[in-house]
């Protein structure tokens, strides 16, 4: 799902790329003309460099040993960023140590592992806009693909936005269950905060009531 968000890349960054599968298939679809794979660990980066190598487009990638997008110094050709299977508080860290995704309004297309209203909340708040969602399932767990550009308006955001966003929009069996995941996350939390303050903040309250609105007219 996140690859087929990608179109008309130029350069496109494949961070946290484990064993580079997702960086080839942009590459030998067309979506991009070339790739930076990165990772933290040099195993799967390692796997990366092989994969490459034995389809002989070694020349249409560029590997780095690293955290995030650190240490990448030519940026002025990276139209997108691509951030898959990360939890959304790491995600967050990576795009605001990452100066030219706001300077050159680089696309992202994030799929967060866990974590989602939180890699929300920090776009809301940090400017970007986000521009689609759309839901997944795969072994009975769901997810949601995000496209996001900076555009430098800062928006204000409840529970609702955070947890579910744009996902709201998405049809069929894998939103259904993408919004019955996050009403679960959601009662999880109302009923934490309960135990550990005595209440629950209303906006959770909200979220709850709206998800489960949503969720009745899927």
């Amino acid at each position: 799902m996140a690859a087929s968000l990608v179109c008309n890349g130029r350069t496109v960054c494949d961070v946290g790329c484990d064993h580079g599968k997702l960086s080839l298939y942009l590459v030998k679809s067309g979506r991009a003309q070339r790739v930076i794979a990165t990772d933290i660990n040099r195993m799967p980066l390692q796997k990366a460099i092989d994969l490459f190598a034995e389809h002989g487009i070694s020349d249409k990638a560029e590997f780095y040993l690293t955290d995030g997008l650190q240490n990448i110094t030519e940026t002025a050709d990276i139209t997108h960023v691509v951030i898959a299977g990360l939890g959304g508080d790491t995600m967050a860290q990576i795009i605001e140590n990452a100066p030219f995704i706001r300077e050159n309004q680089v696309q992202l297309v994030l799929l967060p592992a866990q974590s989602g209203d939180k890699i929300r909340q920090y776009l809301y708040t940090s400017g970007f806009d986000i521009t689609s969602e759309h839901t997944v399932g795969e072994n009975k767990k769901f997810y949601s693909v995000i496209t996001a550009v900076y555009s430098g308006n800062v928006k204000e955001c409840d529970a609702y936005d955070c947890y579910i966003g744009k996902s709201e929009n998405c049809e069929g069996a894998d939103a259904k269950g993408y919004f019955e995941m996050v009403l679960t996350r959601l009662g999880k939390k109302a009923k934490g905060l309960m135990i550990d303050t005595g209440s629950c903040p209303q906006d959770i309250l909200d979220a709850i009531e709206k998800t489960k609105e949503l969720i009745a007219k899927k």
